[in-house]
């Protein structure tokens, strides 16, 4: 079996090397088409990430583009709560083992279970060897977050009904720590279990 270990540098991803760049003009795309790979090279900061994840934001309700203004803001240079939260996101990733082709879309829905102790028990059934079945998850006395997390999951792996833009932008319906979680487990989703090595608020 032969296991992939490369991974991009920034020297990889120099932009002066890219189709796309023009010498004294400097990238001529609106977005960045190697945003995932330069993430994977560590140059990426969390405050690019994030815009590429939500293009046109002055198009987009208010509210929500000042929580992502407070999000960016608010980085901590992890994406992770606290010690506790990495903790339980590295045993899940464990017990998952290899990869699988819904690798980005596995991370991300872990990522946000792991976030809450409580979140974290009242999961434990939902991965399966097919799978991660998130009906089977204890909902009876969930919070108003876990709650929220748990939708954010179930639409990002399963494309269910789930937390949408206008939900996003309602601090009633998704408090700023949920948020904060479901923004950064939308990175995962899009741009691959390499988005939880942003160190950065702002590019180097």
């Amino acid at each position: 079996m032969f296991i992939n270990t490369f991974h991009y540098t920034p020297e990889d991803v120099d932009c002066k090397l890219c189709a796309q760049y023009v010498k004294g003009k400097g990238c001529t795309e609106d977005a960045c088409p190697w945003l995932a790979e330069r993430i994977e090279a560590g140059v990426v900061g969390y405050a690019e990430a994030v815009r590429d994840l939500f293009p046109g934001t002055e198009r987009k309700p208010y509210r929500l583009n000042a929580r992502l203004h407070n999000a960016i803001s608010d980085f901590s240079g992890s994406l992770y709560l606290d010690e506790q939260h990495k903790a339980r996101m590295e045993h899940l990733k464990a017990r998952d083992g290899h990869s699988r082709k819904d690798a980005a879309a596995r991370c991300a829905v872990m990522y946000l279970l792991s976030a809450d102790k409580d979140l974290y028990a009242r999961t434990q059934n939902c991965f399966c060897r097919h799978g991660i079945e998130l009906d089977y998850a204890t909902v009876r006395g969930i919070s108003a977050r876990d709650y929220a997390l748990l939708s954010a999951a179930k639409s990002i792996y399963s494309g269910a009904s789930g937390v949408k833009l206008d939900d996003l932008a309602d601090a009633k319906v998704v408090d700023a720590v949920a948020f904060g979680l479901i923004v950064n487990a939308m990175l995962i989703a899009r741009f691959g279990p390499a988005a939880l090595g942003i160190r950065e608020r702002s590019a180097k």
